[in-house]
C-alpha cells in the first residue's frame, strides 16, 4: 500500500497543487489545502475503490476539505497577492501565459476569484482541470443539471467583469 501510495503522490502532486491554488489563489492557504488532501486520502485510502480514477476521487477529498475550511468566517474571496513574487509565481505556473497576455490573465484571475465558492469551484474544475459536466456532478456529488447552470452564470459573471472593468 505504501508502495502504490508514493507512486499517486508523486503522480499527482503537481496537478493537485494547482487545484488548490486555482480554489484558494493564496499560497499559504493553498499549501494547508494540499497537506491536509493528502492527509485525508492517505487515512481513508483503504476506502478508495481501485476501479475507479484516483484523480476524481483525490480532487473530490481536496474540494470538500476547501468546502469544509470555508465555513470559516476568516475565508473571504477577495485576495489579493501578498507580493509581486507571489503572483508572478501564480500566474507563472499557467504553462500558456507569457508576456502578450499577462494582463489578461490577471483580470480573469480576478474575475474568478470574484465568483462565489460555488461557482468559482465548477468553473476551475471544468475550464482548469478539464473535467466534462457529468465528472463534475460526480466530485461535488450535486445533480449535472446544477453544474450546468453555476458553469451558465459564471461564465456569464466572468464575462460581464471582464467586459466592463
Amino acid at each position: 500500500m505504501k508502495k502504490e501510495f508514493a507512486v499517486y503522490v508523486q503522480q499527482y502532486s503537481a496537478d493537485l497543487s494547482r487545484l488548490c491554488m486555482s480554489l484558494c489563489g493564496n499560497k499559504t492557504e493553498a499549501e494547508d489545502l494540499f497537506q491536509e488532501t493528502w492527509l485525508k486520502a492517505m487515512r481513508y485510502y483503504d476506502k478508495y475503490e481501485k476501479s475507479k480514477p484516483f484523480d476524481k476521487w483525490l480532487y473530490s477529498i481536496c474540494v470538500n476539505t476547501y468546502k469544509n475550511t470555508l465555513n470559516s468566517a476568516r475565508r473571504r474571496f477577495q485576495y489579493i497577492f501578498k507580493t509581486s513574487e507571489e503572483s508572478d509565481s501564480f500566474f507563472n505556473s499557467i504553462p500558456e501565459i507569457n508576456a502578450n497576455n499577462r494582463e489578461d490573465y490577471h483580470l480573469l484571475h480576478a474575475a474568478v476569484r470574484s465568483l462565489s465558492r460555488k461557482k468559482r469551484t465548477v468553473i476551475v474544475l471544468y475550464f482548469f482541470k478539464g473535467y466534462s459536466v457529468s465528472e463534475i456532478a460526480e466530485i461535488l456529488k450535486i445533480p449535472e443539471g446544477t453544474v450546468k447552470s453555476r458553469l451558465s452564470s459564471a461564465k456569464a459573471e466572468i464575462k460581464r467583469r471582464m467586459t466592463y472593468e
